[in-house]
């Protein structure tokens, strides 16, 4: 199912079609993913200039989840890490929360932005 094709805002009810899809594959790493408001509000943030699609993140999430899985899997709670799309140029900023059966992805925020640093580990696709 292609969403989101004429560059439309993504809206509440597509975010959480895309948690279902990004959670079909972290949770077999025992993984719940959460989205924050912020990253809500950023996902349609104009200063993107090219908007974000929700294809976009579904593939990001999904070759994260190919790439660097079992690494992200072993991070401890608190750890902070980017997830980075190299073609797409997105960003996504996230923390590990929680441990062992209440593990969780939050992504705190994300963007459309070419060289984007942070002091954190990158796990780039």
């Amino acid at each position: 199912m292609k969403i989101n094709e004429l560059f439309e805002d993504i809206t509440p009810s597509e975010l959480n079609y895309i948690e279902q899809i990004a959670d079909a594959f972290w949770n077999k790493l025992g993984i719940d993913v959460k989205f924050t408001r912020h990253f809500m509000d950023r996902v349609n943030d104009p200063r993107n200039k090219t908007p974000i699609t929700a294809d976009e993140l579904i593939q990001l999430f999904k070759k994260e989840y190919q790439m660097y899985g079992k690494d992200i899997a072993e991070l401890g709670a608190n750890a902070e890490a980017v997830m980075k799309d190299l073609i797409s140029k997105i960003n996504l900023p996230f923390v590990i929360a929680g441990a062992g059966k209440h593990k969780q992805l939050v992504s705190k925020t994300v963007m459309r932005k070419d060289n984007f640093k942070t002091p954190g580990s990158e796990y780039k696709v």
